[in-house]
């Protein structure tokens, strides 16, 4: 069955009916799609929607909806990624690569060492809008019933006043973790029972000193400093890795 996405504010519940716009032309054009054929609708909110085609035009598709399903594509461990701002385009290919892994939530962070900034002006909005808009084509391409959220930046002190907001919370420092005794995978065996989990990665240049003795003075007992083993990753590899990790771990790939 064809899916596609339609925003939540196009489902009427009331009138068990839906509006398709950004799909349209592809429903009517591309794949000649005909009244009372079966597709599959997911509004990003974690729900999908079993529908029929009643009618079609160029710019918007209306559907009768059959059955409304909670989705069962959707990982239960909401993992939220603190990702220190990198240079260039690279925070578009690590939200894409974190949607299609099940990330739930991807927050810049305004980091000692990072290099590019996203300020909180319109050029900064039109950004974070880009990447919202990034997330939303890679959780269509790979079934995602819920489109993670990319929020405005935040700076590292707020990451840390707000870590006990999770089950867990870990932060990736090529400086600890290489003798084994701080691996991801142990700490997450520790903590099996974690259902919110919030993973720090730094910028190119990595984590200071400074940043990280201030999240080791975290005294809340679900904050580590971990490594994901001898080599040093790319800003752009290391919170995929962890993801996967954490997904494997979880048993939710």
């Amino acid at each position: 069955m064809r899916r596609f996405f339609t925003e939540p504010q196009n489902v009427d519940r009331e009138t068990q009916t839906l509006i398709i716009y950004e799909d349209a032309s592809h429903i009517s054009k591309v794949l000649r799609m005909e009244r009372g054929d079966k597709i599959l609708i997911f509004d990003g909110s974690g729900y999908e929607y079993e529908a029929v085609l009643t009618d079609i035009a160029k710019d918007y598709s209306r559907c009768k909806i059959v059955a409304e399903i909670e989705s069962k594509l959707e990982p239960r461990t909401k993992v939220t990624l603190y990702q220190g701002i990198p240079k260039s385009d690279k925070l578009g290919v690590i939200v894409q690569k974190a949607v299609e892994l099940g990330v739930y939530r991807v927050v810049p962070v305004s980091m000692s060492r990072s290099v590019a900034k996203i300020r909180s002006d319109k050029k900064g909005i039109q950004k974070i809008e880009r990447l919202n808009k990034i997330s939303k084509e890679a959780a269509k391409q790979c079934g995602r019933g819920l489109v993670p959220e990319v929020l405005m930046p935040v700076s590292f002190s707020e990451v840390v006043s707000c870590s006990n907001d999770y089950d867990l919370c870990v932060m990736l420092y090529e400086e600890f973790g290489h003798d084994g005794k701080k691996n991801l995978k142990e700490i997450l065996k520790q903590h099996m029972s974690a259902e919110n989990i919030a993973v720090i990665i730094g910028p190119e240049g990595g984590i200071s000193k400074e940043e990280a003795d201030e999240f080791a003075g975290i005294d809340t007992g679900n904050a580590y400093t971990v490594g994901l083993g001898s080599r040093i990753l790319r800003t752009e590899t290391a919170g995929s890795t962890a993801l996967s990790i954490i997904m494997y771990e979880k048993d939710e790939i």
